[in-house]
């Protein structure tokens, strides 16, 4: 599917993909720029066994609650998204494994196809993420997807979505409606 001017695939991740996923996460060239030290010491990087009680088998299951996608380019496996549906609202998180592929538009690209999914089986009517204040890269690129800050005027979102399991002290609290409310 081609979105943002990018052609990306999503592939369902399975257990197997589950070492690889963790290592782009959190050993990558990428992972000073999304946690652990100079610039996130309050979010330290987790270890394989926090990142796999995270990541539990149902993430890499048929589970329509909670999924994990590998992101494919040009036909190379380039990083991973994943949801997690709670009270009709989906948490998305998103990382791209090497520098050598941002700026490719490719984050946006998948996260509007995770969200053209979650709409064709109406498993939510708001997406949230939650990124750092400090990675502005990322909430530049979470604004090119349709996402907005938090507002109490017009987001109707439960507490959970702004209080509960937050990464960051300064996470910031991105929403996207869904289109289905119209």
């Amino acid at each position: 599917m081609k979105r943002h001017g990018v052609e990306i695939k999503l592939r369902a991740a399975t257990l197997d993909d589950r070492r690889r996923i963790y290592r782009w996460l959190a050993q990558s060239d990428a992972t000073a720029e999304m946690m652990g030290p100079p610039w996130f010491p309050d979010h330290p990087v987790p270890t394989y066994a926090t990142f796999c009680k995270d990541y539990d088998e149902s993430a890499f299951g048929a589970s329509d609650r909670f999924r994990v996608f590998v992101i494919i380019a040009a036909g190379s496996e380039i990083g991973a998204i994943s949801y997690f549906v709670r009270e009709d609202v989906a948490e998305l998180d998103i990382w791209i494994a090497s520098r050598r592929d941002w700026g490719k538009r490719c984050g946006p690209a998948a996260i509007e196809r995770v969200v053209q999914l979650l709409e064709e089986h109406r498993l939510a009517r708001a997406y949230i993420m939650r990124p750092s204040a400090r990675n502005r890269r990322a909430i530049a690129s979470y604004r090119r997807s349709g996402f907005r800050d938090y507002d109490p005027e017009v987001h109707d979102i439960p507490a959970w979505c702004l209080h509960e399991g937050l990464d960051y002290a300064d996470a910031v609290v991105l929403v996207r409606v869904s289109t289905q409310l119209s």
